[in-house]
């Protein structure tokens, strides 16, 4: 009776548990990137207060810089989102490489935000497919001193 549990077994459950370890990693490590480049635009948005011609550069660039995955396909159309019961298109004025999404909220009381959506990619090797989550994030308050 010393070997009640099969080394076959074993060695099957020790796999299993080594799979599912690396891929919590590797979900762990991309939802950070995700979240690194929320915090980046989100900071560049409010060092040039607000999506401009300046702002889009420096993301662009940053995104490179922190290796962010290039559109392969050309499609980097948003969808449009919903905040405080209303629904808001994206802001794209102008051309990316990279899948990012800006929404711009309105003013109140002299000052509006930016809702900004990166995404998690997980290549899956086996299925050779690659799927996307989006991950979200708003900007605190900038205030708008002067009246454009």
């Amino acid at each position: 009776m010393r070997q009640a549990i099969g080394s076959t077994f074993l060695y099957n459950v020790i796999i299993i548990f080594i799979v599912i370890t690396f891929c919590f990693l590797a979900a762990t490590l991309s939802y950070m990137k995700s979240y690194k480049m929320n915090g980046k635009i989100a900071n560049l948005l409010e060092k040039y207060e607000g999506y401009n011609t300046l702002s889009a550069a420096e993301i662009e660039t940053s995104l490179s810089n922190l290796g962010y995955r290039i559109s392969k396909d050309g499609n980097i159309s948003c969808s449009e989102r919903k905040h405080n019961g209303k629904t808001y298109s994206p802001i794209k004025e102008f051309g990316t490489n990279y899948k990012y999404c800006i929404y711009e909220y309105p003013k109140k009381d002299g000052y509006f935000t930016y809702g900004i959506v990166t995404y998690i990619y997980m290549d899956i090797p086996i299925a050779s497919g690659t799927f996307s989550l989006p991950v979200y994030a708003e900007t605190e308050r900038i205030y708008e001193f002067t009246q454009k």
